[in-house]
């Protein structure tokens, strides 16, 4: 069975976040232990081709499409010699992909014509899927800039199955104040769109009604967008669709404790507390933190943004950082006004106990998870949540909200000694999330005994990609039964 699994990001070298680790993992594990075939469609980044140079071939030109005024040629290209077992294609239109970053300029604000840019992307797609060129048993889209492909598709190839994957519905592709006619969306799905929609039409709405079936990143965030409301188009279209909640997986290879040749010095779960002492000192140094195996490092790989909860984990470590009981590495980038609480920190003297490196660093993420002992994630929405997971490979506990599939998939060490994993914070204030460290940091220095087996106990869970293509795989296998 043919797939073509659309996104914006692909890991490792088109990604900022878990879409891009997700299209890296996911259809090679359904194509590795399931009757599937992946063909990947991303767009072609230029500025990222050129850097990493990467090699392509052009299969074939489209025709050239005005949307918002724009008029753009484009071309579908295969990513050569990339070592994944999927077909990667790449859709190129510079006039909308020549630019510095994937999402967002070097300010890291959005870009304007973000919205514009996606209904290009989906039309090209569906102009691919639909040119006969490959033909595909169901099609796989991923979060809003993947729907107006959909909605194309819904209407050229009718009986094609769809199914459209949530990362985050935080993020829609709004319309309001768009000029939506000059989007190139189909008049039938366009109206159909409006007319449901009320005040808040978007493009992740527009592909909820062409999909055939909904999946989203964990049970916990399913049961979250399905709670009834009055005044979100988007529970009613999920009312009609249905929506599955699956947990997304780990690369078990890229975050191996055990793994030599990395500037992580490996480990095994018998060996995990001597292991992870070393690494702590080999992150200290790395970072140029004051190296001591003794202080407590709280270990944060993320987008630095209030939806993860960052103004709230800085506000309530302040003060541990500023008596110098811990010290916090952050490995991302930071919006505005985290970047303004940060420099409050560095003023109020703490800045000697933090390190923070503004882009993504894979060697550092290896020596920060291995490293640290706590990652903390008080986020306000957390659809799947890897990062529990990554810490979990390397006996790292996690501390975080009860939200999404940090729910799912951490259980507190202090409610249930012998099942625990992590620490949960009960409410969204600082002075929680302070509270819920300083409980762990005394758990952590506690029973050494107890802290062992928790951590041989984390490292052996299995949050392996296989997994979630077991449970993928059954969506795709009712979705094309219920289409024939």
């Amino acid at each position: 069975m043919r797939a073509l699994y659309i996104t914006q990001e692909y890991a490792p070298l088109f990604a900022e976040g878990g879409l891009g680790v997700t299209a890296g993992s996911l259809p090679a594990a359904l194509d590795d232990g399931h009757d599937f075939q992946h063909d990947i469609i991303v767009p072609y980044y230029p500025w990222l081709v050129r850097r990493l140079g990467l090699q392509t071939q052009k299969l074939c030109d489209l025709p050239a499409r005005t949307v918002a005024r724009v008029t753009s040629d484009a071309s579908v290209h295969r990513l050569l010699d990339h070592g994944g077992s999927c077909e990667i294609l790449l859709l190129r239109a510079d006039a909308w992909y020549e630019r510095s970053g994937i999402y967002r300029d070097e300010f890291y604000l959005p870009f304007q014509d973000e919205v514009e840019r996606a209904a290009f992307f989906g039309w090209c797609v569906a102009e691919w899927a639909a040119s006969g060129k490959r033909t595909y048993d169901i099609v796989h889209g991923t979060d809003w800039q993947s729907a107006t492909a959909l909605a194309h598709l819904r209407e050229r190839l009718p009986r094609l199955p769809q199914v459209f994957s949530i990362f985050n519905a935080h993020y829609r592709g709004e319309l309001a104040g768009k000029e939506t006619s000059s989007l190139g969306l189909p008049p039938r799905q366009l109206v159909q769109l409006l007319d449901s929609a009320g005040p808040r039409p978007s493009l992740l709405l527009a592909g909820l009604q062409a999909a055939d079936a909904a999946v989203t990143c964990s049970v916990g965030y399913a049961a979250e967008l399905s709670v009834p409301s009055d005044s979100d188009p988007l529970v009613a279209a999920l009312r009609r669709t249905g929506i599955k909640g699956i947990q997304l997986g780990v690369d078990e290879e890229l975050w191996d404790p055990r793994a030599h040749g990395r500037a992580s010095l490996p480990f095994t779960a018998a060996t995990a507390d001597q292991g992870k002492q070393a690494n702590k000192l080999a992150l200290q140094k790395h970072l140029s933190l004051a190296q001591d195996v003794s202080l407590p490092v709280v270990g944060v790989c993320s987008r630095l943004v209030p939806e993860k909860g960052t103004d709230l984990l800085l506000e309530a470590l302040a003060p541990l950082l500023g008596q110098g009981r811990l010290q916090l590495v952050l490995i991302g980038p930071a919006v505005g006004p985290i970047r303004s609480l940060l420099a409050g920190l560095a003023a109020e003297g703490a800045k000697r106990h933090i390190a923070h490196l503004r882009s993504y660093d894979q060697t550092a993420a290896w020596l920060a998870f291995a490293g640290a002992d706590l990652t903390v994630m008080p986020s306000r929405v957390e659809p799947g949540g890897l990062n529990q997971l990554i810490a979990y490979r390397y006996g790292t506990f996690p501390v975080v909200s009860p939200v999404g599939g940090l729910r799912d998939t951490v259980v507190d060490i202090r409610e249930d000694p012998t099942r625990g994993t992590g620490f949960v914070i009960p409410e969204h204030t600082a002075r929680s999330v302070r509270e819920t460290v300083v409980s762990a940091l005394d758990w952590l220095g506690g029973n050494a005994h107890e802290v062992s087996r928790a951590r041989r106990r984390v490292m052996a869970l299995d949050w392996s990609w296989a997994r979630t293509a077991r449970r993928y795989a059954e969506v795709y296998t009712d979705v094309t039964a219920r289409s024939s």
